[in-house]
């Protein structure tokens, strides 16, 4: 595989939505307390993890090169971006109806598709062990309310 398998416009684009996510988290953050820092209020990691993950994505955009250069194939590039953002939409309407390993699993299998040539022994890999340790982590260990089948 080559060095390169992602054009810079996808790379300035995955940057800014990156920006956006963590603002948007950070804004949605600051309608809790926030607390100072000896006394952590329950907006205080949310805000200032926005705030990191905005700072980052600001970083990639700012900091790929220019999209004009030779070789750039524009759009073309977008399949993982499309998939995976597929996947995440997926899961997310999925989550209620149908549960936490079905949702993932469904999210799983569309993400795989982000790779031209999705590896069938990577996605059975991922497909059995993504929702287990959801299940595990978010259902068990953190006590979430989340139904794990519908």
């Amino acid at each position: 595989m080559s060095a390169k398998t992602v054009s810079p416009l996808s790379d300035r684009i995955g940057g800014l939505v990156i920006l956006a996510i963590g603002l948007a988290v950070a804004a949605q953050a600051l309608s809790y307390p926030f607390g100072s820092v000896s006394q952590m209020g329950p907006g205080f990691f949310p805000v200032m993890s926005g705030l990191v993950l905005a700072f980052l994505g600001g970083l990639i955009a700012w900091k790929t090169p220019d999209a004009g250069q030779a070789g750039d194939e524009g759009l073309q590039k977008l399949r993982p971006a499309m998939f995976i953002f597929a996947g995440l939409l997926a899961w997310a309407l999925l989550l209620r109806p149908t549960g936490l390993v079905v949702a993932t699993v469904v999210m799983a299998l569309l993400s795989a598709f982000a790779y031209p040539k999705p590896n069938p022994k990577r996605i059975a890999t991922i497909v059995v062990l993504l929702p287990l340790l959801g299940v595990v982590l978010f259902i068990y260990g953190l006590g979430m309310p989340l139904r794990a089948f519908p």
